[in-house]
């Protein structure tokens, strides 16, 4: 999670959300006390009955999906992504430009 936060401090200074989207089923219960104690800022969705997840598709967690300026799914996948890595930002920006 830390670099997930990384990464949304740095992308939106370019305009770009890092979203995060959170599938428990106690809602903001469980994900109040996890954003104040890692004191994260970035945006959390609820998603308590998974109408998202199961709109992407999503079969497990850690779930990332990448969505175009046009709302378009560029990328998804299961497991972990190195939010911290210049690899993605670049990917990330380049999608933001067209």
């Amino acid at each position: 999670m830390p670099a997930v936060q990384r990464a949304h401090d740095e992308l939106k200074k370019d305009g770009i959300a890092v979203i995060t989207i959170s599938i428990d089923g106690t809602g903001a219960t469980a994900v109040k006390p996890v954003f104040e104690k890692g004191g994260y800022t970035l945006p959390a969705l609820l998603d308590q009955n998974m109408d998202v997840a199961r709109n992407f598709g999503v079969r497990g967690v850690p779930y990332t999906v990448i969505v175009d300026t046009k709302g378009m799914i560029n990328a998804r996948g299961l497991g972990h992504v190195d939010f911290d890595g210049q690899v993605l930002r670049k990917y990330v920006r380049a999608l933001a430009k067209n």
